[in-house]
């Protein structure tokens, strides 16, 4: 049960306020303090600022890469709380054919300059983020051993000339610096012959592009929720980084049981708003939300069992945050 809260926990984090405007991100560290990014209109495209509340006193900043530099949106936040650091990851597009991801840290008031993840000639959607505080090492014996660090986890759907489909990419963070990111098309760890689902000639395929990271079955892992556009099926696959002259996935590593979890054959519902994923403790059942301004779209899947699409209406009563609440007690009643 306390996984399962932790991941409710990060799910609401990462959707609080949607009702203010979808282009933002919340967040709550353990201490009460609360931290806001919203992409905002400027100039030269739009910009994000950040509010930070700390017992009472609001400061505000704006992400300096993002000052007259183009589009910036998808703003996601993730926590250190070791460190006391605040992590920014977002994508910008300096025009209308190019993107790139980009990772800026916040620590006692001051900006470190923004890493980029990943530039190249795509559009990108639906960016997720998960982070981790434990990591496997290599050891000089060739054995391995899982030791303390703090490893950031990004993941996102990709549209461009060299790829479509969902991408992946892992990262060491120590002292507000992010290292070189190993980067994967989510698509290399399924293993070939399944079969493709045919789909209803109106189905909406922005739904195909839902790409999540949510809690691994250890504390060196995640979890990715993302489809293959060769099957437009859905898989669940455990990614485990390790330490090896570089922090990377090793060379290899296929999970042969990447569990397949199938996927709708109709959709026809908008999935453009911001996405996220609830899981049960048991894996056995998970919950895709799209969050806009006015309501909180979902479908359950269970077993590979998909249900209709169902939704809940958002007001000044039922806010996204009680919306997704409420999921996650439904998810939690079904093990």
């Amino acid at each position: 049960m306390r996984r399962l809260l932790l991941s409710v926990a990060f799910v609401l984090l990462a959707t609080a306020a949607v009702a203010a405007g979808v282009d933002r991100d919340v967040l709550i560290t353990g201490s009460g303090a609360v931290y806001s990014v919203v992409s905002q209109p400027s100039k030269d495209g739009s910009s994000l600022a950040l509010t930070v509340e700390i017992d009472g006193k609001t400061t505000q900043s704006m992400v300096p890469e993002s000052i007259g530099s183009g589009r910036n949106s998808l703003p996601t936040l993730a926590w250190d709380p070791e460190s006391h650091t605040l992590f920014v990851v977002w994508m910008h597009m300096p025009n209308s054919s190019s993107s790139e991801l980009l990772v800026a840290s916040y620590r006692d008031d001051k900006w470190q300059p923004a890493v980029s993840v990943d530039y190249k000639r795509a559009q990108r959607y639906n960016l997720s983020v998960g982070i981790t505080h434990m990591v496997r090492q290599k050891q000089r014996d060739d054995s391995v051993e899982v030791a303390p660090a703090l490893v950031l986890h990004t993941a996102w759907w990709e549209e461009g000339s060299e790829t479509t489909g969902p991408r992946y990419a892992v990262m060491g963070l120590s002292g507000g610096t992010v290292s070189e990111p190993d980067i994967h098309q989510m698509t290399d760890f399924v293993e070939a012959g399944d079969q493709p689902l045919v789909l209803d000639d109106t189905f909406n395929h922005d739904f195909l592009r839902h790409v999540s990271i949510i809690d691994g079955p250890t504390p060196d892992a995640v979890d990715v929720i993302f489809n293959d556009p060769r099957t437009n099926n859905f898989y669940r696959t455990t990614l485990r980084p390790i330490a090896e002259g570089r922090l990377h996935i090793p060379v290899g590593a296929r999970p042969g049981g990447t569990p397949k979890l199938g996927g709708p054959k109709a959709f026809a519902v908008d999935w453009t708003g911001r996405t996220s994923t609830i899981a049960s403790t048991d894996g056995k059942t998970l919950i895709f939300c799209n969050i806009t301004d006015q309501r909180v779209d979902y479908v359950k899947v269970n077993a590979g069992n998909w249900s209709a699409t169902q939704h809940v209406t958002l007001s000044d009563k039922v806010t996204a945050e009680s919306a997704l609440s409420a999921l996650a007690r439904m998810a939690a009643a079904r093990e």
